[in-house]
């Protein structure tokens, strides 16, 4: 947590004490108004640590002042913790009197407001239960629905929980952090950052015990990270290196198989698995047993020594510590076998970055002194061993993030040449119905501003796919169709299927036909419909994305991967490239990333709940055979779901195009 503090300037002091005092001798008649220039004057105040101690020191007078007078805030009594975050993420005024409201209860808490029906226990666990219902606001996930929330209020949000975390023991959350770290490495993404914040944070402000459950769940997390072998516990990764120069084959050997063990389990590879590997480089079998390789991965090294030593040797590096995982799950995909793969890892290490992605890739990993190159071949790394653990970060652009999860997984070489060319020229090309799409030519996309937050592939490729996606969107729009039928083969390559149904109108801005919409995507993905087969390729889907009260947030793109039945229950398994899984898209619709079968990195639904979000999908022509053969109380159930959630932003129509 930011500690840092700067002195909050007069003038925001002198005004903040000018609209208190108006407040405070205003009339009834004229109250609401001077309440809207007192709370107008705090904004600068809330969106920063030093402002929030402020308004802390100064809450009781604001409490007295009335602030609360008339509002659903008035009595802290009747407060429930779990809508916090939503009245938090609402913006304006209602953003800054929730955090004045959390000021309060910690005032409370800690015995400087006494209430009579509210006491400073109760007050202190409101706290700590609102703290364990925002773990996603503490360590922001930077999913659709926090997209949504504009920059100030995150700014916002970030700062009060900064300070409440000063101020209050997170011990209560301990089981809900172990979980989170769980289900976030379960995941396997190929940017840790997020969990490695939470790890840090556990290990320095929240003491652990080894009597209690909870506490040796997070203690196997933080070993995972700053102690992955007995050794590791003791040195530094500088005083590791020098130790590794010193050490016996016995204890090296130990040291192989304790932190390959330790990444496997977590997806976690840090800067002592660099420092390692690199010691074991030049030695296959010991490089077998750092990477934890299966069968597969230890014959793939045996046909490809040279090159991975050099890979290794050249971009493995305590800076690039997680793509030690990357290469391990490269390994045993055997994509070094696969020749484009090979020849365009070995091209890239050999090439010549445009200086302007250079300075980008500086940029994401601003503390390394890494050639850039060499970032960017690390993280290829990691793209092509964990297809899957992509994400978008906070840019709009679960296309491109799609893009690239398809390619690693199905076409490992032509996004390597993608990767060469964007690289090189800081431009990419694309063709779309005959004509030739360059990026540099084009000017719109829908990142404003790049979130640097991301592994370097998605850094070199996203700008540029983001551009072509939106000029293909603009060509293909105004064609009586959703334009994706014509953009998404275009986009994502021949694998993409003839047939293409929507149930959204663009047009119209409508609800079109849906119950055929709804057979059509049971009789060629449910297997008890479509013969029990299941998809050859991933398949570029569109659903509507939904809050946790079931409201439409807006659209998204995931890739439906497979469909199976898992514990009796028929589920829809997915990739989901908004970077966490689990966003709930209603009060009892959770994609689940784990236990339901579930392969690192994919989420899923019962089939019922994913189809009730759908709006577009593909699907092979020879599957649409008797739709009045799917089971009428299945489509009943689908509707009401949609109709009941997003469904109520929009008209629907039937058949002949009459509103239903």
């Amino acid at each position: 947590m930011n500690k840092n503090s700067k002195k909050i300037p007069q003038g925001v002091r002198d005004k903040f004490r000018e609209t208190l005092e108006n407040f405070k001798q205003a009339s009834p008649l004229l109250a609401e108004t001077h309440k809207k220039k007192l709370l107008s004057s705090l904004d600068l105040l809330t969106d920063r640590e030093d402002g929030m101690k402020f308004l802390y020191d100064h809450i009781s007078e604001l409490v007295d002042a009335g602030i609360f007078r008339d509002t659903m805030w008035d009595d802290p009594a009747r407060l429930v913790p779990s809508l916090v975050g939503g009245t938090l993420k609402a913006g304006g005024q209602n953003t800054i009197v929730e955090i004045l409201s959390e000021l309060r209860l910690l005032a409370i808490a800690n015995g400087s407001i006494k209430l009579k029906n509210f006491s400073a226990g109760k007050a202190k666990t409101f706290l700590e239960e609102a703290l364990v219902s925002n773990i996603d606001l503490i360590f922001p996930d930077g999913s659709e629905e926090e997209r949504l929330i504009d920059a100030d209020t995150r700014k916002k949000i970030s700062a009060l929980f900064n300070f409440l975390t000063e101020q209050i023991s997170v011990n209560k959350i301990k089981g809900r952090l172990a979980k989170e770290l769980e289900l976030i490495c379960a995941q396997r993404p190929v940017v840790t950052d997020r969990v490695l914040e939470i790890i840090s944070t556990v290990k320095n402000e929240i003491e652990l015990s080894s009597e209690n459950d909870d506490d040796r769940r997070l203690r196997y997390y933080v070993n995972a990270v700053y102690s992955p072998s007995e050794k590791t516990g003791e040195l530094t990764v500088d005083e590791y290196r020098v130790y590794l120069n010193k050490a016996r084959r016995k204890e090296i050997v130990h040291e192989c198989e304790m932190l390959a063990d330790t990444m496997h389990e977590t997806g976690l590879a840090t800067g002592y698995h660099a420092v390692h590997l690199n010691h074991v480089a030049h030695e296959g079998a010991l490089v077998k047993l750092a990477l934890g390789l299966d069968n597969v991965g230890k014959a793939e090294l045996d046909k490809h020594k040279d090159f991975v030593t050099e890979l290794i040797r050249t971009v493995i590096h305590p800076d690039t510590g997680r793509s030690c995982y990357g290469l391990a799950k490269l390994l045993e995909r055997s994509l070094l076998s696969h020749q484009p793969v090979k020849s365009g890892l070995q091209r890239i290490l050999g090439m010549k970055l445009h200086k302007d992605v250079e300075g980008n890739i500086r940029q994401s990993r601003q503390n390394s002194t890494l050639d850039p190159k060499h970032i960017l071949t690390a993280d290829c790394l990691s793209i092509l061993g964990q297809p899957l653990g992509v994400g978008q970060g906070w840019n709009p652009t679960c296309q491109s993030a799609r893009g690239i999860s398809l390619w690693s997984s199905h076409a490992p070489g032509k996004l390597l040449n993608m990767v060469e060319n964007a690289a090189k020229s800081n431009s990419l090309s694309m063709r779309f119905e005959g004509t030739v799409i360059k990026s540099d030519e084009q000017v719109l996309g829908l990142v404003k501003e790049l979130d640097y937050n991301l592994d370097a592939v998605s850094i070199v490729l996203v700008p540029h796919l983001d551009k072509i996606y939106n000029e293909m969107m603009r060509r293909a729009a105004n064609r009586y169709d959703d334009p994706h039928k014509w953009v998404n083969p275009a986009m994502y390559g021949h694998w993409i299927p003839t047939g293409f149904i929507s149930a959204y109108d663009y047009l119209t801005n409508s609800i079109k036909e849906y119950e055929k919409f709804i057979r059509t995507f049971y009789i060629t993905h449910h297997p008890e419909y479509n013969g029990g087969n299941n998809l050859a390729y991933p398949n570029p889907v569109g659903i509507f994305l939904t809050s946790s009260t079931g409201k439409l947030i807006g659209f998204h793109a995931v890739s439906i991967l497979r469909v199976q039945r898992v514990k009796g229950q028929v589920r829809v398994f997915i990739l989901n490239p908004n970077n966490e899984g689990r966003q709930r898209w209603q009060d009892d619709m959770r994609p689940t990333v784990a236990g339901n079968g579930e392969r690192a990195g994919e989420s899923s639904l019962p089939f019922h709940q994913f189809a009730s979000r759908l709006y577009a999908f593909h699907f092979n022509q020879s599957d649409l055979e008797d739709l009045q053969s799917v089971d009428d109380e299945e489509v009943v159930k689908v509707t009401e779901l949609a109709k009941n959630s997003w469904g109520e932003s929009y008209q629907w129509l039937n058949q002949a195009g009459f509103a239903m």
